[in-house]
């Protein structure tokens, strides 16, 4: 949770309409507040500076890719137990350290369903 107690969750992808998408989803769906990034460092910094209760990432992304993005939020201490939910149009990833994956497209009652849990439990 941040400051205010609500629940954030940070998404990054490098496709502004994705984000706006999803962003426009979790808004309607009062599932609290959305912060963005396009890549994975600079999602590394946003987690740093705002600690956010879910990560929500492409795995296709400039520079570092999302999997590497999970890698290494799961290995940090301070940051293991965020949920980071993986979204790719490409396939899931063989052997992930994500918690779930979406496939893309996705319409908003599949997306709904697969960011709920974590949100309740975040």
């Amino acid at each position: 949770m941040n400051s205010s107690g609500r629940q954030s969750i940070l998404v990054v992808d490098d496709e502004p309409v994705i984000v706006r998408m999803v962003v426009a989803i979790l808004e309607d769906l009062g599932f609290g507040e959305a912060y963005t990034a396009a890549d994975a460092e600079t999602a590394l910094e946003v987690i740093k500076a705002r600690r956010p209760s879910i990560v929500l990432t492409d795995v296709k992304l400039p520079g570092m890719d999302g999997v590497e993005l999970a890698r290494r939020i799961k290995s940090s201490h301070a940051k293991a137990k965020t949920p980071v939910l993986l979204m790719s149009a490409h396939g899931e990833p063989a052997s992930h350290p994500g918690d779930a994956f979406l496939a893309k497209p996705f319409d908003i009652d599949q997306f709904a369903l697969f960011v709920r849990p974590y949100v309740n439990k975040a």
